[in-house]
């Protein structure tokens, strides 16, 4: 699915949810993060302002996002254990060893990968742009929260923007846009 301006993106949450429902498209689709052009455009704006030399990402799916910001001009490494569509075969592990990156990106990790761990334990890491699912008490993995040498940051220009499968409107087809697809920026400190 083609990258869609935010007002196009809560019009098709809503279409949706009078028919079968934003999750049951999401899941027939295989959408965790809805390409949005302006929460694209605030990635790119985010990541760019790093100036990371080595920009990797990990989980990419079948790469939908990855390849919208590499359209946008950001040279990522996509990579997921499943490789397809253009996306590098490896799993977190094997892509953090093979690339040594100084930026990761992923988006929507299974909590139990243990590949955030994986992440924050890269030498020479220097940046985690990490979209989670967040909900009332918990966003993304422990892990996450539980790291000392790094600080966070929430990056609410793209959470504005932000439409992922876990989100509603607050009346079926209208009203507030509930969200739950939040994203971080972790920077190590030492």
């Amino acid at each position: 699915m083609k990258p869609l301006p935010y007002a196009e993106a809560i019009a098709k949450l809503a279409e949706e949810e009078r028919g079968d429902g934003w999750l049951a498209f999401c899941e027939r689709e295989n959408i965790f993060q809805l390409s949005v052009v302006e929460w694209l455009d605030a990635l790119r704006e985010e990541i760019l302002a790093l100036a990371p030399d080595t920009l990797l990402e990990v989980g990419a799916g079948n790469g939908t996002i990855g390849k919208a910001l590499q359209a946008r001009g950001v040279n990522l490494i996509l990579t997921d254990p499943v490789g397809r569509d253009g996306v590098v075969a490896l799993d977190a592990r094997d892509a953090l060893l093979a690339h040594a990156p100084d930026f990761v990106f992923s988006c929507w990790l299974p909590f139990d990968s243990g590949a955030e761990k994986q992440i924050l334990d890269t030498k020479n890491l220097r940046w985690y742009l990490a979209v989670v699912q967040q909900g009332p008490g918990y966003a993304g993995s422990e892990v996450l929260w539980d790291t000392p040498s790094w600080s966070v940051r929430e990056l609410s220009e793209m959470n504005r923007w932000s439409v992922s499968r876990a989100d509603f409107l607050s009346e079926v087809d209208s009203g507030e846009h509930v969200r739950h697809g939040m994203a971080y920026l972790f920077t190590r400190e030492d």
